[in-house]
C-alpha cells in the first residue's frame, strides 16, 4: 500500500514541471505546481498520489480542519 498525502500546497506557484511530493510535519506533502519552496500546507484527508494526479481526482483535495497541535503554515478555509 502507498502512502497517503495528508498536505496539499495552494500557493499560487506558476507551473516550475512535474508534481512534486515532500514532507511536511513527518507527513508526505503534495505539491502540483512542482515548486520546491515557499509553499503554503493545507492539511488533507489522507490521499493516494495516484488521486491527486488523476484527471477524475481534478488535483483538488477535499480541505479538512488541521487537528495537530503544531502550529499551521496556512490559513484553513471556512467550512
Amino acid at each position: 500500500m502507498a502512502a497517503m498525502i495528508e498536505f496539499g500546497c495552494t500557493a499560487g506557484h506558476e507551473r516550475r514541471g512535474d508534481p512534486s511530493i515532500t514532507v511536511e510535519q513527518k507527513a508526505w506533502a503534495y505539491c502540483p505546481a512542482g515548486a520546491t519552496e515557499q509553499h503554503q500546507w493545507t492539511r488533507i484527508d489522507p490521499t493516494a498520489v495516484e488521486t491527486l494526479r488523476s484527471s477524475a481526482g481534478n488535483g483538488h483535495p477535499r480541505l479538512v480542519p488541521d487537528q495537530s497541535d503544531e502550529r499551521s503554515l496556512t490559513s484553513r478555509p471556512a467550512r
